[in-house]
């Protein structure tokens, strides 16, 4: 039966389903569920035949299908576990197909219809405002061919694992950058990332339980689930009406930890913010406070274990409890009302699928000097380390990744339409203070004295995330990496 990427609500215990998840590569419709990770980028060396041959022996050993992956969850939620073993990815740049040998350019517009895959990410660095390539970090400055994500709860066996990987590997591409990294965690187990606030709490939901679940919450202002036409597309190279992937953009991105901080106390100031209130400096910057309340619904953190989804801002069209630059209002605007342009159904199809994960390291761990695996175990080494807050010296940050059917219509979309807009929703809104990158503000932002109340002030908050590099990739599906080699070319 063919699959309508119109549904949502998945069933993946239905028979319907059984073929597409199992050709679908894991983490896409769900995350992953592990606590650390390991990225290896990789470019192919000479002899293509011996690259597909070992991508198909990757695949066959590593790789995790959608359905494998569901499997798993279900049966360790039953037992109230976490999962447990390896988790595996395999993606392919669009030079990386080329270089294979794979036609990409025959009928219409050719394999892969996507401007932005074709082109890849650095070609788009005016576009979105990204430093300058000569100032990304020089590993990322090279071509990248495959993107190669391990993941696991036991950060020992993954260690093992992937340096068995990279020595594997090695004998038919050379490593051109690793990253590794962590799912920090607040005093509650609940996942942040380094300027403290929660991370990852409003998803496209596609999937029967998840969606069941989010419903609890009530969707009468804001429904998360999502069609699969959101993230998936049909791979050229796959097997029959069953295989399809997603775009997939990775991007490196430092944060100022100490300097977030320093104007967050800055703003608080200027606002005249004292005691509990001072945590509303940040929330009106993020849109949540840091335990995730949304500033829309509350002047003060409300400490409470499920974090609200179910929210708008039909309450706040003047922006007067949370501002218009506030991150998850420019990211997700969930169709308000100011946006004179777009439906609240066209800002749901630009939502993305979001997977990131924290990292830190030491100076050390860019010596260029040492070899790949010596930055590789240092990087391991110091997850060990990690805490929120950075020790001297330490660069953090997120590993950003994200899934889509059309990287121009949702990630680009968003950072350059929305996230750099300052006229985004409105006139001299201001950059987003999180995501935000530009030119110095025209206007600079405006920001509530009282939460619900007229009077604005004005305090300029952005610049504390920068890109250090990255690509485009396409997630393509297991039966055609597992039949790489057999697959005709030209």
């Amino acid at each position: 039966m063919t699959i309508d990427l119109n549904q949502t609500h998945i069933d993946p215990n239905n028979p319907q389903y059984q073929n597409m998840l199992e050709d679908l590569q894991g983490n896409i419709l769900k995350s992953h569920e592990r606590d650390y990770s390991t990225h290896i980028l990789i470019k192919f060396k000479s002899d293509p035949d011996a690259v597909k041959k070992w991508i198909g022996y990757f695949t066959e050993k590593f790789v995790m299908s959608a359905k494998k992956q569901w499997d798993d969850h279900a049966k360790f939620r039953s037992n109230c576990q976490e999962v447990e073993g390896l988790f595996a990815n395999f993606f392919l740049s669009y030079n990386g197909y080329k270089v294979l040998d794979f036609e990409l350019d025959a009928g219409g517009s050719g394999k892969f219809p996507s401007p932005a895959f074709k082109v890849g990410l650095r070609q788009f660095r005016t576009i979105l405002f990204d430093p300058p390539v000569e100032e990304w970090e020089k590993s990322f400055q090279n071509e990248i061919h495959a993107f190669i994500l391990l993941a696991d709860n036991d950060r020992d066996n993954l260690e093992k694992q992937a340096k068995q990987v990279i020595e594997e590997v090695g004998l038919v591409a050379e490593i051109v950058h690793t990253e590794v990294g962590i799912v920090l965690k607040n005093k509650k187990g609940q996942t942040i990332e380094h300027f403290g606030f929660r991370d990852g709490v409003s998803q496209p939901l596609f999937l029967k339980e998840d969606i069941e679940l989010a419903k609890e919450q009530g969707t009468d202002l804001w429904d998360a689930s999502a069609p699969l036409e959101l993230v998936l597309v049909k791979d050229p190279f796959g097997e029959g009406e069953h295989s399809f992937g997603s775009y997939c953009v990775y991007r490196k991105l430092e944060q100022d930890v100490r300097g977030f901080r320093e104007a967050e106390r800055e703003l608080a100031k200027k606002l005249r913010l004292s005691d509990r209130d001072v945590e509303r400096a940040g929330a009106l910057v993020v849109g949540r406070f840091r335990d995730g309340t949304p500033v829309t619904l509350s002047p003060s953190k409300q400490n409470s274990d499920t974090v609200p989804n179910n929210f708008n801002y039909d309450g706040d069209r003047d922006g007067m409890k949370c501002p218009f630059h506030a991150h998850i209002r420019k990211a997700n605007p969930r169709g308000d009302k100011n946006d004179k342009y777009r439906t609240l159904e066209e800002h749901r199809q630009h939502r993305i699928v979001r997977r990131a994960v924290s990292y830190g390291e030491m100076p050390n761990a860019r010596d260029n000097s040492l070899s790949k695996l010596s930055r590789f175990e240092n990087q391991l080494e110091h997850l060990k380390e990690l805490k929120v807050q950075p020790a001297s010296g330490e660069k953090v940050g997120l590993l950003f990744l994200c899934f889509q059917r059309d990287i121009f219509n949702q990630f680009m979309f968003m950072q350059k339409n929305w996230a750099n807009n300052q006229h985004f929703v409105n006139y001299t809104t201001g950059l987003d203070g999180i995501a935000g990158q530009g030119k110095k503000q025209i206007e600079g932002q405006a920001w509530p004295k009282e939460w619900g109340k007229d009077e604005k002030v004005p305090f300029d908050f952005y610049n504390f995330v920068t890109m250090k590099g990255g690509e485009f990739f396409f997630a393509p599906s297991i039966s055609f990496l597992k039949n790489i080699s057999a697959i005709a070319v030209k």
